[in-house]
């Protein structure tokens, strides 16, 4: 299992999209959270005490789907190119390899997540330094920002991951991503209240800035949002491993 684990990791950092998406995810950050945010930061937003806290959900929102774009990467390239069968056949079974990649992207997800929160309001701080002005006071819950930014950032990742373990087509794949948020608002003209419970609807309520208080009366409360999607990855994952056992490997 170690050694697969290693074998997969080796494919991300293989793969030149992923070191293309982190610097795009670098450049968008300092465009938007240094330029935009923080230097041309009027006086109204400066006093925000959630100015912080809209930082760092607002870069996780922005990137989540760059990061999920890469776990379709590692997963549809071995299709594309037809080395997943060596994949499999230098692996025990097929729930091993799922099982790596799981845990590979995993990881990948939380560093890449945590990176980019970070650096989005530090970028901020920075310029609102340069130009000697001060922040007012803040309403920064660390942990509360920490773990929906964490589980928002993983959550993402694993939609990519199931959607390519499905879809398996690259090009298909990462349009499926692109388009499934944009389609859901549609489908909540018809759900009316209950389009809170769609996936991406919920992985938003996750990153309402202000927490459960600052969420508008349609939205889910952030624990009720982590076990909507929650339920949407679990299901997501076990149709994934059933196909993934059942399919042939092209």
């Amino acid at each position: 299992m170690i050694a697969s684990i290693k074998s997969e990791f080796r494919k991300v950092l293989s793969i030149r999209s992923t070191y293309v998406i982190l610097l795009i995810g670098v450049a968008l950050n300092m465009l938007f959270a240094f330029y935009v945010t923080g230097w041309q930061l009027d006086k109204e937003s400066l006093m925000s005490p959630t100015f912080m806290g809209s930082q760092v959900v607002s870069s996780v929102s922005a990137l989540g789907l760059f990061a999920g774009i890469i776990a379709i990467l590692l997963v549809t390239h071995e299709y594309r190119y037809n080395t997943i069968m060596y994949t499999l056949t230098a692996n025990k079974s097929r729930t091993q390899v799922l099982l790596a990649k799981l845990v590979t992207l995993t990881v990948f997800a939380l560093i890449f997540t945590a990176f980019f929160a970070i650096l989005s309001p530090l970028l901020s701080l920075l310029a609102i330094h340069i130009r000697h002005l001060e922040l007012g006071a803040q309403d920064f819950d660390a942990w509360n920002l920490a773990w929906r930014s964490l589980l928002s950032g993983w959550t993402y990742v694993i939609y990519g991951f199931v959607l390519a373990m499905i879809i398996r087509v690259q090009v298909g794949t990462i349009a499926a991503l692109l388009l499934i948020p944009t389609v859901e608002p549609l489908i909540g003209l018809v759900l009316k209240q209950k389009q809170a419970y769609l996936p991406f609807m919920a992985l938003n309520n996750l990153l309402t800035v202000g927490g459960e208080g600052g969420a508008p009366t349609n939205s889910l409360s952030d624990h009720r949002a982590a076990a909507v999607v929650g339920v949407y990855v679990v299901v997501g994952l076990l149709v994934a491993w059933f196909l993934f056992l059942r399919r042939d490997a092209n």
